[in-house]
């Protein structure tokens, strides 16, 4: 019979040594990564799209040609900047949460463990 080995300390998905946190905190960081990945997102609509025009590559029409590319790029670059913000938020969301749900559970928990005991 192949039993596997037994688990070890290390294994796993593991917070670093020294890692620890509370809901509070947790809802905290949701919420500062929300509004961080908010004023980001504002900021995007100074960059994109580009404001550079063909004329400032240069005097050369062959200069002048990679403006379509340079603007194409800060249009994806924004793109992909908005996408980020986005998804920052509903992890912020997500985290906020969990602290949430993890409060809940807590105090439920306390609950039980103190109600158990009053009936003696």
């Amino acid at each position: 019979m192949n039993t596997p080995p037994p688990s070890s300390p290390g294994s796993g998905v593991q917070a670093p040594d020294g890692y620890k946190t509370d809901t509070g905190q947790m809802s905290s960081a949701g919420r500062n990564i929300s509004t961080k990945a908010e004023d980001a997102k504002g900021e995007v609509d100074k960059v994109k799209p580009s404001k550079v025009q063909a004329a400032e590559f240069g005097q050369h029409t062959d200069h002048q040609a990679w403006q379509k590319d340079y603007a194409a790029a800060f249009e994806q670059l924004g793109t992909a900047s908005v996408a980020m913000c986005d998804n920052l938020m509903a992890f912020a969301q997500q985290l906020g949460g969990a602290g949430t749900s993890y409060a809940n559970t807590d105090a439920g928990a306390a609950n039980t463990v103190t109600s158990a005991g009053a009936g003696t």
